[in-house]
């Protein structure tokens, strides 16, 4: 039995360890969906596809919802945050209130599970099934640590309150019966001072995978007028945010 509990400690720790390295890297995830696919594009029958009227218009409304819906979240999450939280802290675990209102009282990890659904509309839009299903399993596992290392850490500091709260909250699929509202006001300088580099990220996968379809459709390299004005947007729209974030008060303060 000493064993047993030895071995159940010891296991905790390596997923806390684990979890708070994956934390601090969690940035990284869109390069290794860069990576995975190039080759998934160039594999995928999208002559077949291209076939069936109506198929391709629908991916890319499914698409282009679930992003925008993953934003949305993340949007409502994070304008109604309390700066006491951890907010885009990446070198460790920060948090001087628990946070149990809003979509905090509907799931414990809002952020993340937008992120899935943002991943997931990338992922459909890419128009593999084993992609999305390899993507599904790698966020899971990345993030599972992630969220392990957090709710120690969250135990820790706030004992009977944090499982009082996940006690009765999912951990990744929301659920709206105890919803409680969260009376911080609502904030888009917050929300754009923090989220404009997620939306960057997802303007570029979503603008990369883009070109990559048409390439392995059409067998070679095609980059149009039209991706190069998508390109622009996205410099414009990223160096205007970075410029009010430095050099002027445009944003509220969040740390």
């Amino acid at each position: 039995m000493q064993y047993n509990l030895y071995f159940r400690m010891t296991i905790k720790k390596s997923l806390e360890a684990s979890g708070n390295f994956l934390f601090k890297y969690r940035g990284h995830i869109p390069l290794i969906v860069f990576l995975l696919s190039v080759p998934v594009a160039f594999f995928t029958p999208y002559h077949t596809y291209s076939s069936f009227k109506g198929l391709d218009e629908i991916i890319l409304f499914v698409s282009i919802f679930l992003i925008s819906l993953g934003h949305f979240i993340r949007a409502r999450t994070v304008g109604r945050r309390s700066i006491q939280t951890s907010g885009r802290n990446r070198s460790h675990q920060v948090a001087k209130v628990l946070t149990i209102t809003g979509w905090y009282s509907l799931v414990r990890h809002p952020l993340y599970f937008g992120n899935y659904l943002i991943w997931l509309g990338l992922a459909i839009f890419l128009s593999n099934f084993w992609f999305l299903v390899i993507l599904s399993l790698l966020f899971w596992i990345y993030y599972e640590r992630i969220m392990f290392a957090e709710e120690i850490f969250l135990e820790e500091k706030f004992g009977d309150e944090f499982q009082d709260w996940a006690i009765k909250t999912p951990s990744f699929l929301p659920s709206f019966k105890n919803y409680i509202p969260n009376h911080c006001p609502f904030s888009w300088r917050i929300v754009a001072k923090n989220e404009y580099p997620g939306i960057i990220s997802s303007a570029t996968s979503f603008l990369f995978i883009l070109i990559l379809k048409r390439s392995a459709l059409l067998g070679h390299f095609s980059f149009c007028s039209s991706d190069a004005v998508f390109v622009v947007i996205i410099v414009v729209f990223g160096v205007s945010c970075k410029i009010l974030k430095k050099f002027t008060a445009f944003f509220e303060p969040m740390d």
